[in-house]
């Protein structure tokens, strides 16, 4: 526990010196030109507490790892007064250990190998607003608007890390590029992006409001050079009470510091037909995803769910139906000096199909998180403190993976 305690609190002091957050500087052009440059971040100690993974063993359980769980920087801005783009890029991950126990607990269990860094384009996109209200059109690489929580940022969620949604979805409807026969760590993680167009807008009036997203894209994770279609992606989300946004935007949040009122219900369905699985060279006839999910902000109470079904026929006549799903809590205590602490509590289940078809064989995964965020400046400068605990069941046989962490991290917003 001494260990533990100077690991951790040395990550807290590095936090707090560093300080509250400012916005990034702004470029203006006239004519409707402008530039942002931005740079985000979250540093990130976890403390390995219970972790058993079958098969290996000479395992250090009580092992600490210091590294940055997620870096961001790039630029957005206006070609002209309708015509916006935004380009960045992430370098995620950077210095992890082998036997992160984060990932184990959220069923990506390797035990050796440093092979996660890596530096590439995140988002590259321009969103034409030819109607702000009816008609945004977005176009480049980014992620297809389903599955609520792949589509929140992991820098505006409540939990410490992202739920399985967030993990399972991707994988599923995205999947992940192959390593290639001359390149050993492949071109791109599994970030679900991938090159579309997209057609969104929202509709308020009074009381109520609608948001909605429809994409077709070019999925190369499931294409070669003898099987393709495209991936046609659908989301449409109602509001009763404040909206959930002021105005459209690929951008979604968990918690609104007290200031929201409402609730949102939003329908998610996506589908590719004829495809290849390229990590499992294996065909399928028909992928598909239907989701639904639920977002809850009454003055300090925040309340998320969702709920996902994940279908896919193969080629060989064989098919599966996993299914996934989380919910979280969050209460917003307001500080006289403006600031926010946030205890949070999160459950998310993935349930392969009883089949053994699934691309996860029959690894169920449980995850629970609980913890407190402290909020110095809402998002841009945030103390994040959780316990989580993950369990992957007949991960080798029957045999049972499990992992357990205390997490520390900063995050910060310039």
């Amino acid at each position: 526990m001494k260990k533990l305690g100077l690991f951790l609190s040395g990550l807290g002091a590095a936090a707090l010196i560093t300080g509250t957050a400012h916005a990034g500087p702004k470029f203006y052009f006239g004519e409707g030109k402008d530039l942002e440059i931005f740079l985000m971040g979250q540093i990130w100690g976890v403390y390995g507490t219970n972790v058993d993974i079958p098969g290996t063993t000479g395992l250090k359980e009580n092992k600490g790892d210091l590294y940055i769980r997620r870096g961001r920087f790039g630029f957005k801005g206006h070609l002209m007064k309708n015509l916006s783009w935004k380009i960045w890029f992430a370098h995620d991950n950077l210095g992890r250990d082998d036997l992160n126990p984060v990932d184990a607990a959220r069923g990506a269990v390797k035990t050796s190998g440093l092979t996660y860094s890596k530096f590439e384009v995140w988002d590259a996109y321009f969103t034409w607003s030819a109607d702000k209200q009816f008609a945004n059109i977005s176009f480049g690489y980014f992620r297809p608007q389903i599955g609520k929580e792949s589509i929140t940022s992991g820098f505006a969620v409540l939990s410490f890390e992202k739920g399985l949604p967030n993990f399972y979805v991707r994988r599923h409807i995205i999947g992940k590029p192959d390593k290639g026969t001359s390149e050993k760590y492949g071109r791109a993680s599994g970030n679900g992006r991938i090159f579309l167009v997209n057609w969104g807008g929202l509709y308020k009036s009074k009381g109520w409001s609608l948001n909605w997203n429809l994409g077709v894209g070019d999925n190369q994770n499931y294409t070669d050079s003898q099987n393709w279609s495209p991936l046609w992606s659908a989301r449409v989300a109602i509001s009763i009470g404040d909206p959930e946004m002021k105005k459209y935007k690929l951008g979604y949040k968990q918690t609104y510091f007290g200031k929201r009122n409402g609730i949102t219900i939003g329908l998610n369905y996506g589908h590719q037909g004829e495809g290849i699985d390229r990590t499992k060279s294996k065909k399928f006839d028909k992928n598909e995803m239907y989701g639904i999910d639920v977002l809850a902000n009454y003055g300090p109470v925040d309340l998320v769910g969702e709920y996902d079904i994940l279908k896919r026929d193969w080629s060989d006549g064989t098919s599966y139906s996993d299914k996934v799903w989380i919910i979280k809590a969050g209460y917003n205590f307001k500080l006289a000096n403006g600031q926010f602490v946030q205890p949070t509590v999160s459950y998310s289940v993935f349930d392969p199909d009883s089949n053994g078809n699934s691309i996860y064989k029959k690894k169920k995964n449980t995850w629970w998180d609980v913890g407190v965020n402290w909020y110095i400046s809402k998002q841009r400068a945030k103390l994040i403190l959780h316990y989580s605990s993950g369990k992957v069941e007949n991960y080798s046989g029957t045999q049972d993976a499990k992992s357990s962490y205390v997490g520390l991290g900063f995050q910060f917003k310039i």
